[in-house]
């Protein structure tokens, strides 16, 4: 059996342990407030089809200006298909009032048509009912790569915070690409379990379509279906730090990728 399919059981058969056993003997705890944040992370990527090996470095961050307003920063480095690349982002997510809250992000890369050149995202989100524990958001987003290739898109979203320990979470992204006006669309499922300062588990699942993407220097993938199932998790070992792991398993009719990776986070 491969190394990462064995990393990956492993993950799957100790993570529920732990869990379990931070609800038992914190039920009631609460996490401090924070101003910031940092994650510092880092994955590995096997293909199928004889592909080359990705990796990526990512490290990420956010500092509350006040109540209302936090700001945010990414910055990734990343190899993909034998292709050097990354992003750099920087936004903030404003409340408006107990119920209204905006963001809005931008984005330029480099390295190749796998990452844009630019991006702008927009999205305004709602808290409903007397608890606020429905919040649905809608959002808007346009990018440009290169060779004159643009994606625009909505995206649809909802968390349902079930309990102090369950949130529910489920949407879709609506895209539509050029040349060609390319459609495609994405839903996901998602459902996060644990507390705040203790620890998190987050089970991601998605089946849709995809428009465009690059495979190597001259091969590229149009107009295709792919799927992906994930698992985050987030452990503090101290309060005001912990550990991150990553595993996910994508697969497209071309190919099949694993990837797994851990990281670092922060909160002062």
């Amino acid at each position: 059996m491969p190394r990462h399919h064995r990393s990956l059981r492993t993950v799957a058969a100790v993570l529920p342990l732990l869990l379990l056993a931070s609800l038992a003997v914190a039920q009631e705890s609460t996490a401090k407030a924070r101003r910031g944040q940092i994650d510092l992370t880092q994955r590995q990527s096997r293909h199928s089809a004889n592909l080359p090996a990705g990796h990526a470095t990512g490290l990420r961050g956010n500092w509350a200006l006040s109540q209302d307003t936090v700001l945010n920063a990414e910055l990734l480095s990343e190899k993909k298909f034998g292709a050097q690349g990354g992003v750099a982002a920087v936004g903030a997510t404003q409340n408006l009032d107990p119920d209204w809250f905006v963001s809005a992000s931008l984005t330029r890369g480099w390295g190749g048509p796998n990452w844009a050149r630019t991006r702008l995202d927009g999205a305004v989100s709602r808290k409903w009912g007397a608890d606020r524990q429905l919040v649905t958001t809608l959002g808007a987003y346009r990018g440009n790569f290169d060779a004159s290739r643009s994606d625009r898109g909505l995206r649809v979203s909802a968390n349902y915070y079930v309990n102090h320990f369950v949130v529910l979470e489920g949407g879709v992204s609506f895209n539509s690409s050029h040349p060609g006006k390319v459609r495609s669309q994405m839903p996901y499922l998602a459902v996060t379990l644990g507390n705040e300062g203790l620890q998190l588990l987050t089970l991601r699942a998605s089946r849709g379509s995809e428009a465009y993407q690059s495979v190597g220097t001259s091969a590229q993938l149009v107009d295709f279906d792919s799927q992906s199932f994930s698992l985050d998790w987030r452990y503090w070992l101290a309060p005001d730090w912990g550990m991150t792991l990553h595993a996910e398993r994508y697969l497209n009719p071309s190919y099949r990728r694993t990837t797994v990776g851990g990281g670092l986070f922060l909160q002062m």
